[in-house]
């Protein structure tokens, strides 16, 4: 009857567990002197198989090399990369080829200051990290588009995630693929465990597929164009929306469930992102006169209801993946604005497509003007010093 106490044990017992012993096992008080290390490996792969939260994954694999070899990252249900099926054609379902796509993850990192310093401001890191399949390499990439690939600074080698504060704001996949297949995707989301994808197609009318990890080849989801339209994930959930603010459900069997009409006199770009749980919709107007409108989306009511302030947040939008914040979150004066993190939408005053667009003042500029957001994007000295 012992032998299927750990089997039938509450998730909850798991994470408590885990949390426990990560943090016994990089403390340096008396309870470090226990040898962690030695856990069974079927228990260690248990709890990693309850991890559903990549930066507590990769704090668990950091403590030792046992428990690195004891949670599969291949296996692991956090999907760091996935075989993105390749058709002949969009009426082609004969799969021809796979491209490789890789999970890159956003995360806002600070030290986690002495008790009595709690009130001190250290500039934060707002930085992407790339692993691979084996879960041992991990890249940094830079934010900004502008940004030269030569930029000199050297890191850690190491960089200890126990000893940090660390906010995990979103994800996008990313393909090293040379070649501009028309297939390839533009975009690409994930929900759930088992392994479920929306992506949209880069082709002259972008479409929208819906995959899952393996063989199977992709479902077309023909009910929306996406043409300056834009998907994401809320609540568990695909969303997607046109150009018209049109926005649809998509649920895992490929069903498409209308949530929200058309917005009037809408612009020329939508992007959608998630916001302290609010579901937002960016509403771009990309001609001279840039202008920028954002809409809460009203679940019970089935509409997109207009804001006039944001508050406290702050909306890092971009083709790939867009994101939020909050000010304190990020130290810096206010919020009420939107960053812009690579060439997805144009405008005359952006520099390389980054700027910053501030809601009560109504108008963008480069992102370089303003030194408190265009440093979260570099790395602050304790890092390097570390």
């Amino acid at each position: 009857m012992h032998d299927n106490v750990l089997i039938t044990w509450n998730p909850f017992i798991f994470l408590g567990l885990f949390c426990y012993l990560t943090s016994a096992a990089a403390s340096t008080s008396p309870m470090a002197d226990a040898d962690w290390s030695d856990l069974p490996k079927e228990l260690l792969n248990m709890i990693s198989e309850r991890i559903d939260i990549e930066i507590d994954m990769i704090r668990f694999r950091s403590v030792c090399s046992n428990w690195r070899r004891s949670s599969s990252v291949p296996n692991h249900h956090l999907n760091l990369t996935i075989n993105f099926p390749l058709h002949k054609s969009l009426s082609n379902s004969t799969i021809t080829s796979f491209c490789c796509l890789s999970k890159r993850s956003i995360f806002l990192i600070k030290p986690q200051p002495p008790q009595k310093q709690q009130q001190t401001l250290i500039r934060p890191w707002l930085v992407r990290i790339t692993q691979n399949s084996s879960g041992k390499k991990k890249r940094f990439d830079p934010f900004l588009s502008h940004h030269s690939s030569s930029t000199s600074f050297y890191l850690p080698r190491a960089i200890d995630f126990h000893k940090l504060s660390v906010l995990h704001l979103g994800a996008d996949f990313i393909t090293n693929e040379l070649a501009f297949h028309m297939l390839l995707p533009q975009k690409v989301i994930s929900i759930g465990k088992h392994s479920l994808f929306l992506g949209i197609l880069k082709n002259c009318t972008p479409q929208l597929v819906l995959f899952t990890c393996g063989n199977q080849p992709w479902k077309w989801i023909p009910e929306i164009s996406t043409t300056s339209g834009d998907i994401c994930v809320f609540k568990g959930r695909f969303y997607a929306a046109d150009k018209f603010c049109r926005t649809v459900m998509i649920g895992p069997d490929s069903t498409v469930q209308m949530v929200a009409e058309h917005v009037v006199h809408g612009g020329d770009r939508k992007l959608l992102v998630e916001s302290d749980g609010e579901l937002l919709l960016v509403d771009i107007y990309e001609s001279l006169d840039f202008g920028i409108n954002v809409f809460r989306f009203h679940e019970k009511e089935k509409k997109w209801v207009k804001l006039m302030n944001l508050g406290d947040r702050v909306l890092f939008l971009g083709e790939g993946c867009s994101f939020s914040a909050s000010a304190s979150d990020l130290c810096v004066s206010k919020g009420n604005c939107i960053v812009f993190i690579d060439d997805s939408v144009s405008a005359y005053w952006m520099q390389g497509g980054n700027g910053v667009y501030h809601l009560d003042q109504g108008r963008v500029s480069p992102v370089s003007r303003y030194h408190e957001y265009f440093n979260l994007f570099s790395p602050p000295d304790w890092i390097l010093e570390s």
